[in-house]
């Protein structure tokens, strides 16, 4: 029987393994305790450290440390890293085929693994709960817990039946960890996933670096200068948040008459151009990305300098969240939401599209039920169309189906052709609190938490934050909110121009790409970076011929911008808008001929 661990053993691997001298804040009372088999509970600051409360155990430690997480877009870098570090680790989800996750999963099985990274969506694969009793699991360990909770402001289904999964590997210790959890949010993680006598710590969620402000516009289309002049006068990347894809279009092409190119991302582009997007993204010096939440957790680059919201966040939660993606560098960086009213109507009609009630999850369920065969030859659209939704940001069908797939009454999807029903559903297999009047009424009162919190509470934005979490305050004035300091005098002190000649709004200069077949843009409205769990094998890596975005001369003489692909190889078109007069253009490249341009060439 091995020696247990001890502190000293983990500040040594630190420095090792990690390059750390020290640890942070309650990264060091965490590890003692996930060291001395202890259940834990920790909420902490997004790029506080989170996961070496799971990841420096798990070198230390005999078994398999089981990571539940829904960032399939991260996990690839998280195993990468781990390596680097002489870690042993793997990830099974659905980007590998089926033969890659068997062989993963038997590495696993024959304790060649300290960590396994996979989704909570794989617990309902065939293929993994055959081989699970042979994994040797020893730590649980549970990233993004606050999706556990019908309180949390991103609550998923698969992550309801955690509690139930963390029974079926033999009731392991477990580590919950979570960027954003009020104190209800913490009790209901707890129970949920059925910790015992849990080291519970709540880091405060201050982040010195980051200053905070909200600012009030009169009209949408002030929107448009008041972002261009921020991201002129932050260099480095930066995000700029948007809860309508529309709206990101337009924001993308009216900051472009400025001068200035972004990136946009959503859930309307296909997968690999999704991925396509965010590598660009993190591996870029002064790229800005125009995106919905779609672009949220799995982004983990530490140079980020600026933050914006266009449109009101749903949640406190999500805007802390998604601001605390800033700085996590240490360095100054700048975050600012602007404030019209209309963007709170907005907001209360998706929260009421992501709340189904429990008739119409029956509707759902029947409907499907009395297609029979036929589902095999239907689609999303078809499902909306026979439960009359007209609105394209109306989820309810989305979510209706996601629930029925958790509970087991259907297999397969619309995407795989093979949707079908399996058993009955009963009404009574419905958590209690789905389709309910009071969730309804809950998510509404988080809305206007959040209206209130940027429009109306004229206290420092930290004590705000604070009391939200019921944490303990900071002194103030705290020196980085618009509450406590002007912002341009902020600005000035802490950032640098955007150079005119780099980054966004450079010109373009002339090299042709090389030649492959681009991604179809997918209809799905996907909200979060989380992919769907399925068994089917990866889609092509291949690199596109081109993407949007791309400044290109068509036939040697017209000069535009790729707002839109459609087709594949051969058969690809696009969507180009011409410099000289904005008009859009559909390319056939079998017919014409067309060079991607590089930066600084016209």
């Amino acid at each position: 029987m091995s020696t247990k661990p001890t502190l000293d053993d983990a500040r040594r691997a630190l420095q090792a393994r990690f390059g750390h001298s020290a640890f942070r804040a309650d990264q060091e009372a965490a590890i003692d305790a996930v060291l001395a088999g202890r259940d834990v509970l920790i909420t902490m600051p997004t790029g506080g450290g989170k996961s070496l409360v799971y990841q420096l155990p798990a070198l230390l430690l005999d078994g398999l440390t089981l990571v539940v997480s829904p960032l399939i877009a991260l996990m690839q870098d998280q195993v990468d890293a781990l390596r680097a570090k002489g870690i042993a680790a793997s990830f099974v989800n659905s980007t590998l085929s089926g033969a890659e996750r068997r062989s993963r999963l038997e590495s696993a099985a024959a304790g060649k693994l300290d960590l396994l990274f996979v989704t909570p969506e794989r617990f309902r694969s065939p293929v993994f709960l055959e081989l699970l009793p042979r994994l040797p699991i020893t730590r649980l360990a549970v990233d993004e817990a606050h999706c556990i909770s019908e309180w949390g402001h991103d609550f998923r289904p698969d992550y309801w039946r955690m509690g139930d999964y963390r029974r079926l590997i033999g009731d392991p210790p477990a580590v919950a960890l979570t960027a954003t959890a009020t104190p209800r949010v913490a009790a209901d993680i707890r129970s949920q996933l059925g910790l015992r006598d849990p080291l519970v710590l709540r880091s405060g969620i201050d982040r010195p670096e980051l200053f905070i402000g909200a600012t009030p516009v009169d009209r949408p289309e002030d929107k448009v200068p008041h972002l261009a002049a921020r991201i002129a006068a932050i260099d480095g990347p930066g995000i700029v948040y948007s809860t309508l894809i529309r709206d990101l279009e337009h924001l993308r092409d009216e900051l472009r008459r400025r001068g200035i190119r972004s990136l946009v991302y959503h859930g309307k582009l296909g997968p690999d151009e999704r991925r396509r997007m965010q590598a660009r993204f993190m591996a870029s010096e002064r790229e800005v990305v125009l995106a919905t939440n779609a672009f949220g957790m799995g982004v983990d680059k530490a140079d980020i300098r600026f933050v914006m919201h266009a449109q009101l966040p749903r949640t406190i939660e999500a805007w802390t969240q998604e601001i605390g993606r800033a700085g996590r560098d240490g360095a100054p960086s700048f975050c600012e939401l602007l404030l019209d009213q209309e963007d709170l109507a907005v907001q209360q009609n998706f929260v009421r599209w992501a709340n189904p009630d429990r008739e119409y999850l029956l509707g759902v369920y029947e409907t499907l039920r009395s297609w029979g065969e036929r589902s095999a030859v239907k689609d999303l659209d078809d499902l909306r169309d026979e439960l009359l939704v007209k609105q394209r940001g109306d989820n309810r069908v989305s979510i209706c189906l996601k629930w029925l797939e958790v509970l087991g009454v259907t297999q397969g999807g619309f995407e795989t052709g093979d949707l079908r029903v399996v058993r009955h559903l009963e009404p009574g297999e419905l958590p209690a609190f789905v389709g309910t009047e009071e969730k309804l009424r809950r998510d509404l009162e988080g809305l206007l938490g959040m209206w209130q919190a940027g429009a109306r509470d004229e206290r420092c934005r930290r004590v705000v934050l604070a009391e939200h979490f019921d944490l303990e305050q900071p002194s103030t004035p705290c020196g980085a909110c618009d509450r406590c300091t002007p912002v341009d005098a902020w600005i000035d002190a802490h950032c640098s121009a955007r150079p005119v000649d780099a980054g966004p709004g450079s010109a373009p200069r002339s090299e042709p790409r090389s030649q492959s077949e681009s991604e179809s843009q997918s209809e799905s409205e996907s909200q979060s970076e989380s992919e769907s769990e399925s068994e089917n094998p990866v889609a092509s890596e291949s690199r596109p011929r081109f993407e949007r975005g791309d400044w290109v001369r068509v036939d040697g003489r017209h000069l535009g911008q790729v707002v839109g692909i459609e087709g594949r190889g051969k058969r690809m078109t696009l969507l180009v808008e011409s410099v000289g007069d904005f008009r859009r253009r559909k390319v056939d490249l079998r017919r014409q001929r067309v060079e991607r341009l590089k930066e600084g060439e016209s």
